[in-house]
């Protein structure tokens, strides 16, 4: 019986850990990323402390800013300067640029073919003020139809999701995306770092880290940031 329990144990641990390594790389991203939901002029200055932390460790290149380009229906992002400005700052250092639906009103993305098109070229048009055109997308709660998934697709545009990328060439994968830093306590902040820290040393492929403004910046979120960010930096970036 205590064989039989040993037994049940390590096949646990290793369907676990091969969960975690069975694809290949992603290759657009290479072994990490860092995904910053949710940029709009509302959070100007939490993602100033977030990208401060992340030049400090030299990972703009690998983080992708998901902008929301009109916030609410009531903040449309070219009539504030400063963001702009801000934007236009970041891609000159290596930050990419990306499409977070365009109002984040709700499931926005959950709709028909035609509203996701009149979505899609407004979101196209206010990122062309940047003169940018997104690489990827990712809907607002994740929510998607199939129907708007397939507009973002026929727009060459990879969709990322909770659990899966989708590619324009048809093609989907599984990705290990996770949020470490929703609204964090500071009593959690070990649990977190060690699971974070445990996962990326077992996945051998795109390790994603998804962070959302004002989430992340409370005292324990950006003490994981740095903390993270730094046990990243020296594990090697692949």
């Amino acid at each position: 019986m205590k064989r039989l329990l040993v037994f049940v144990i390590f096949l646990l641990v290793f369907l676990s850990s091969s969960s975690l390594s069975s694809p290949a790389y992603i290759q657009p991203f290479g072994r990490f990323a860092i995904l910053v939901h949710d940029v709009s002029p509302a959070y100007l200055p939490q993602l100033g402390n977030i990208t401060a932390v992340i030049n400090e460790y030299g990972l703009q290149n690998r983080t992708y800013l998901f902008v929301i380009p009109d916030h609410g229906g009531m903040m449309p992002m070219w009539k504030y300067s400063t963001f702009m400005d801000f934007l236009r700052e970041l891609k000159r250092e290596g930050y990419h640029i990306e499409l977070h639906g365009y109002t984040h009103i709700g499931d926005e993305f959950n709709c028909n073919a035609s509203v996701a098109e009149k979505k899609l070229e407004l979101g196209l048009r206010a990122l062309s003020y940047l003169n940018l055109t997104p690489k990827y997308f990712i809907a607002p709660r994740y929510s998607l139809s199939r129907p708007a998934l397939d507009v973002l697709l026929e727009h060459n545009i990879t969709v990322l999701g909770e659990n899966f990328i989708y590619f324009p060439n048809g093609t989907t994968k599984p990705i290990y995306n996770h949020e470490y830093t929703w609204y964090t306590p500071t009593l959690l902040l070990p649990y977190e770092l060690t699971s974070a820290e445990s996962s990326y040393e077992n996945t051998n492929w795109t390790f994603f880290l998804s962070i959302h403004p004002e989430a992340v910046n409370n005292k324990a979120g950006m003490e994981f940031l740095r903390k993270f960010l730094g046990f990243v930096s020296k594990s090697g970036l692949g």
